[in-house]
């Protein structure tokens, strides 16, 4: 099971914070700027729905959301009981209402971040929204509501250990922002085994 951060949750900015600085790390690396082969690859599978009067790059967020896309929040409910181990363990009720509690950190992250950090997350989401460069790359062919969180690991441990930075950075950014999204969550303090902040303090910082 790839390794995950169980930080010790104090604002909902905390996931912002995180996911912000795996991205700046990501774009010193050049993430996603791996030449024009990515480029085309990318442009050639928007080429479809763009045929059929319906370009990605047009996609409206999904409802509820302020930035994530249905094919983004599709992608981190695959990611996230693969990431976070006791979700797939909580009983269903529970797990469905840990998982919209994060996506809705996820989306927070996201639309907080600056304009040249949304393009390179964009570039990443868009990536393995194509089920060819997603197969070809993650080697996940079924979509990612079909895919097993045991199939998610096993992408995410292959870029990890890619020799390629790029899927290097892809897999830390995808995990941050799924790991730290849910452990800012005062509902999941419990079972990271984080006691939760001092009473007081807490509820003078949120008042």
């Amino acid at each position: 099971m790839p390794p995950h951060s169980q930080p010790a949750p104090h604002r909902r900015a905390d996931a912002g914070a995180e996911a912000l600085h795996a991205l700046h790390a990501l774009s010193r690396r050049g993430f996603l700027k791996v030449g024009l082969g990515f480029s085309a690859a990318l442009a050639c599978t928007a080429l479809v729905p763009s045929l059929a009067g319906c370009s990605a790059a047009d996609a409206a967020p999904q409802a509820g959301m302020a930035w994530l896309r249905p094919d983004d929040v599709a992608m981190f409910r695959a990611l996230l009981p693969a990431v976070v181990t006791e979700l797939a363990e909580a009983p269903p009720p529970r797990r469905e209402a840990l998982v919209q509690e994060t996506l809705r950190n996820i989306d927070t992250s996201c639309a907080a971040m600056n304009a040249g950090a949304q393009a390179e997350l964009r570039k990443l989401f868009g990536l393995l929204a194509s089920t060819p460069l997603r197969w070809a790359l993650a080697g996940i062919r079924q979509s990612w509501d079909a895919t097993t969180p045991e199939q998610v690991q096993a992408f995410l441990e292959r870029w990890r250990a890619s020799r390629l930075a790029t899927l290097n950075a892809g897999a830390v950014v995808l995990v941050k922002l799924a790991s730290v999204s849910y452990y800012v969550l005062p509902a999941a303090w419990a079972g990271s085994g984080y006691p939760g902040p001092n009473a007081p303090v807490y509820k003078a910082l949120h008042a």
